[in-house]
């Protein structure tokens, strides 16, 4: 395998057009060509975690946080804002960061299963651009254009492959005096059985779709072309419920416990029984604590606030339980390990271990 296979793991579990704006998720040093045989996974791609991964003979790090946030003038090893990217590029080191985009997948929700919440939904809906490639074809063609789409990047939707609508009605053309026509003779008017098919696909996929359509369709002029369209994905956050609710006095000891954090409360005191929980790991605080309260929850659950967002919550009567930035996040790893390590099987024989490493920042605690 190589590095370019697991950034193909990564777009197909958690596309990089969900990341949010400003963040920068993907392959953050090294050769997208170079062979991989071992893969360390860690929240941070701190030196200590990068020393951790070469020393383990890892040709790869995959991190939830990017490496490189900001753009940097030059690589040093004495400039601590740059020493993790120099010396995984000394170390033979590739990194790739899944940030934003695997928020908008599954850190909310790993977060709320280790809690024990049921019936969850996202607290904050997003929207993804993405293109729909509507082309008609004859019927005897219609599964192997469909298909050629497919092989180039077009019919996922979440986690379902192969998506697609058809239906099927008549298309009318004048058959042209010169050239092969698939259909019909020259200079008359024909009218054929055909399909409409409607198939999404990312941005990005467009040329290589359209390509490939050309390729299998039997036209000369194959009539098809691409749509604007918003898909919704499960963005951030998550709100879901405890079948048995929990009293105050109970709420602290039963977050530790599950988290395995003492936190920090923040916000308005509890009062009150608390069954309705909303979470955002990480940074939750401004209009996430106001998300939460909308969606209806008694308690919110987050890595880290600033003052000034606890008085907001306060403000709304909303309590706030602060886990810790990495605490809240870390759980999500290991179900990132498990996909990959699943996914990478099927392409060649990998190790895959996340490494056990201490937090590099600890808000509050």
């Amino acid at each position: 395998m190589i590095v370019r296979d697991f950034l193909d793991i990564i777009e197909s579990l958690a596309p990089k057009d969900l990341a949010l704006e400003w963040d920068n998720s993907g392959l953050q040093v090294g050769d997208p060509s170079a062979p991989v045989r071992r893969v360390a996974l860690a929240l941070d791609a701190t030196s200590d975690v990068i020393l951790q991964a070469t020393k383990a003979k890892c040709q790869l790090l995959i991190t939830h946080h990017p490496l490189i946030f900001k753009p940097v003038k030059r690589l040093t090893p004495n400039d601590p804002r740059t020493r993790p990217a120099f010396l995984a590029i000394a170390g033979g080191l590739a990194v790739i960061s899944a940030h934003t985009n695997w928020d908008m997948v599954d850190v909310a929700q790993r977060l709320a299963e280790v809690m024990g919440l049921v019936d969850c939904r996202p607290l904050c809906l997003a929207g993804r651009n993405m293109l729909k490639l509507v082309v008609f074809v004859p019927g005897s063609h219609e599964e192997k254009v469909r298909r050629a789409a497919f092989a180039a990047g077009a019919g996922r939707i979440g986690n379902y492959p192969d998506c697609f609508f058809k239906a099927h009605g008549l298309g009318g053309f004048k058959v042209p005096l010169d050239g092969k026509p698939f259909l019909g003779e020259p200079g008359k008017e024909e009218i054929a059985n055909e399909a409409r098919l409607e198939i999404i696909l990312p941005p990005e996929k467009r040329d290589e779709v359209a390509h490939a359509v050309k390729a299998a369709h039997p036209y000369e002029e194959p009539a098809f072309e691409f749509y604007g369209v918003t898909s919704t994905v499960p963005g951030l956050g998550a709100v879901g419920r405890w079948e048995k609710p929990l009293a105050p006095r109970e709420l602290g000891a039963f977050l530790s416990e599950r988290l395995k954090t003492p936190g920090l409360w923040g916000g308005a005191p509890p009062q009150g029984e608390v069954a309705r929980v909303a979470t955002l790991p990480g940074s939750g605080g401004g209009d996430f604590i106001l998300e939460a309260k909308g969606a209806g929850a008694d308690l919110y659950v987050t890595g880290e606030i600033s003052h000034h967002d606890s008085l907001l919550a306060r403000e709304v009567n909303l309590p706030v339980f602060l886990a810790g930035h990495f605490e809240s996040e870390y759980p999500s790893l290991s179900r990132l390990a498990e996909t990959i390590t699943s996914a990478a099987a099927k392409l060649g024989r990998i190790t895959v271990t996340v490494l056990g490493e201490s937090p590099s920042i600890r808000h509050n605690l």
